[in-house]
């Protein structure tokens, strides 16, 4: 059995494929995009910030007693939905030239959230599933594994405490597997996946592993 938990959280690795974290705030989900440049080894990685939070310092911070070159990291901040739009669906125009190990999406559905009661839920589950085919034929034409994160508060009903991720089929419906984060207590985390599980806590120098299982 593949331990994708283990090589992730702790080793940095991306699996081929799409991978999706959903999580809700804090986390661990950037901290974890951040770690994952601990297995660069001379390839470059390509983020795309959908959350306007990248850190450099934070990302130095993480990666600390790691050979990591901030130059082989190119991060491309996407201020707005139009801007995602025109800018995931061109990812075939960075590639041809660069050896990517893998791409990083922060916040996929950041720019997608519920800010208006005439918002059109259906136009934005489309305009997602496009990304989202999308994404698919370039991991699998290109061989460069695709991490992506989501927070699971997208959507909230007008007037009701029912909170739902956008989208969220269509993004299931591309993704090889999808990695569930969840808060234990205030400095405990679960991250599962499939029949593996692990407890961790994120810390100024990155995650760290409690306990782990399948």
């Amino acid at each position: 059995m593949q331990l994708v938990l283990i090589d992730l959280l702790k080793n940095g690795i991306v699996p081929q494929g799409i991978t999706h974290i959903a999580g809700p705030p804090n986390s661990g989900k950037t901290t974890l995009i951040y770690q994952t440049c601990r297995s660069l080894n001379g390839k470059k990685a390509l983020f795309f910030d959908c959350e306007i939070n990248f850190s450099a310092q934070r990302l130095k911070e993480i990666n600390l007693n790691y050979d990591v070159d901030l130059n082989d990291i190119t991060v491309i901040s996407i201020f707005d939905k139009n801007q995602q739009i025109k800018t995931l669906m061109k990812i075939h125009n960075f590639i041809p030239n660069t050896d990517y190990a893998f791409i990083a999406i922060n916040g996929i559905t950041d720019h997608f959230r519920f800010k208006s009661s005439q918002i059109n839920e259906m136009s934005l589950h489309r305009l997602l599933t496009l990304q989202m085919a999308y994404l698919n034929m370039v991991s699998n034409e290109y061989q460069i594994p695709i991490l992506i994160t989501n927070q699971v508060t997208a959507f909230r009903d007008k007037g009701k405490k029912i909170i739902r991720p956008v989208a969220n089929s269509a993004i299931m419906n591309y993704s090889d597997r999808e990695i569930r984060l969840r808060n234990i207590n205030k400095k405990l985390w679960k991250a599962q996946n499939e029949k593996e599980d692990i407890f961790y806590r994120v810390t100024c120098e990155g995650i760290k592993i409690v306990k782990s299982g399948f």
